[in-house]
């Protein structure tokens, strides 16, 4: 009972750690902000966590197993080997993390005791074989990567294994004696059904090691042995004085990471845009800011060019140095220019220039302006009004008034 709840918990605690490293910025987003913005990139990249449709990869393995377990002893080291195939769905969920599903096949061998007396002596320290399959969840840490620091093209990986699984032993055929033994202390007679068909169903507990060389950025050759620890009743001797059975698999395998959406690479490197330029963006929109409030204190301040029954709304347009394109962040502005007009349909809107120019820069950018408030917003033209200069503004009407500011 203890052993399935420590099974039972090292579990939860593999499937709790995939789950954290799976959470993850968005960062197409952030990059189409970015991108929007005017941002430039730069050479370097940064590293961010894969999204869930990213990095997974598919294995094929193969090799020898050898089994431990009741008197192995007495069999040389060739002779306690069995073919071993495995195939994985695998997925890098960070440069440290990796998770993987197996399937594998273990070709596994016994020996008998030395329960037989009399003339039944020449049966004891007998090889017998018998079948398993077993189906495994590995969790994989990146050594190289933890260590020496995550860099995407390195070609060699060094992984260490933790996993736990089900496996089904069956088909226990012999090998080296004649006739079907009963292998218990018990009985000592014959009983067809010890070594023939008896099946088991147990929980394992893995750990090893692997490695990668990578071929490509899609392929790579991989390494690894990997053991696994059973119940006694593993190789169908329960009765046996030692407490657990296992084995070692040492396969050979070849692995093929899918590419990421987009047709992109798999790894985890993102375009980085030089976040100096977005900085000084951020200041040049606060010190647009700043400027814009002290205009509206200093229009405040002047009594003859405030109207006490007007109501007037102030919005600011910002543009990049010596264009006239409205980009994501200032849509958002007219967004609330068009609002503010649909809760008073009778004002008016005036475009004007904070640095009362009419040039053919500031046409451009009023054309923008007024295209997207009549197409988008169906604000009708006639209540948009235009002035280079904001003093020439004469209303006594309720008016928002759209700033266009470099």
């Amino acid at each position: 009972m203890n052993i399935k709840t420590n099974l039972t918990a090292l579990l939860t605690l593999c499937v709790a750690m995939s789950a954290s490293a799976q959470r993850n910025r968005d960062n197409d987003s952030i990059i189409q902000i970015l991108d929007e913005m005017g941002v430039p990139l730069v050479e370097k990249s940064y590293v961010a966590n894969s999204s869930f449709v990213d990095n997974w990869s598919l294995a094929l393995y193969g090799g020898f197993s050898t089994n431990w377990g009741s008197d192995m002893s007495h069999i040389s080291f060739f002779r306690n080997k069995g073919v071993t195939s495995a195939i994985t769905l695998g997925k890098d969920v960070t440069p440290l993390s990796s998770v993987r599903l197996q399937l594998n096949y273990v070709r596994n061998t016994g020996v008998t005791d030395n329960q037989f007396t009399d003339e039944m002596a020449a049966f004891n320290h007998k090889r017998y074989k018998w079948n398993s399959y077993g189906l495994n969840v590995d969790y994989m840490l990146n050594f190289t990567n933890l260590i020496l620091g995550f860099r995407e093209n390195r070609k060699f990986h060094f992984y260490g294994i933790v996993g736990v699984g089900g496996s089904v032993s069956r088909n226990y055929t012999t090998g080296d004696f004649v006739g079907d033994m009963d292998n218990s202390h018990g009985q000592q007679v014959h009983n067809n059904d010890k070594y023939d068909n008896r099946q088991h169903s147990l929980v394992n507990i893995r750990a090893g090691l692997a490695s990668a060389f990578y071929l490509s950025r899609n392929w790579s050759l991989c390494v690894e042995a990997v053991g696994s620890l059973l119940d006694n009743s593993y190789d169908s001797n329960p009765t046996s004085e030692n407490t657990w059975d296992g084995h070692v698999d040492f396969q050979v395998g070849i692995k093929y990471r899918f590419n990421n959406k987009g047709g992109q690479a798999p790894g985890f490197y993102y375009p980085r845009h030089d976040m100096t330029v977005y900085r000084q963006r951020l200041k040049e929109i606060g010190d647009l800011r700043d400027k814009t409030n002290k205009r509206l204190k200093d229009l405040e301040d002047m009594a003859d060019t405030i109207d006490v029954d007007t109501k007037v709304i102030y919005t600011l347009i910002a543009f990049d140095e010596g264009q006239a394109e409205v980009d994501r962040l200032q849509q958002t502005n007219l967004y609330t220019t068009a609002l503010a007009w649909s809760r008073d349909t009778k004002s008016l809107i005036f475009i004007t220039n904070s640095s009362g120019v009419d040039d053919r820069l500031f046409r451009r950018r009023v054309k923008e302006i007024v295209n997207i408030l009549t197409e988008r917003y169906e604000i009708p033209v006639h209540k948009i009004r235009v002035f280079a200069n904001e003093k020439d503004i004469q209303t006594s009407y309720n008016y928002i008034e759209c700033i266009i500011n470099d």
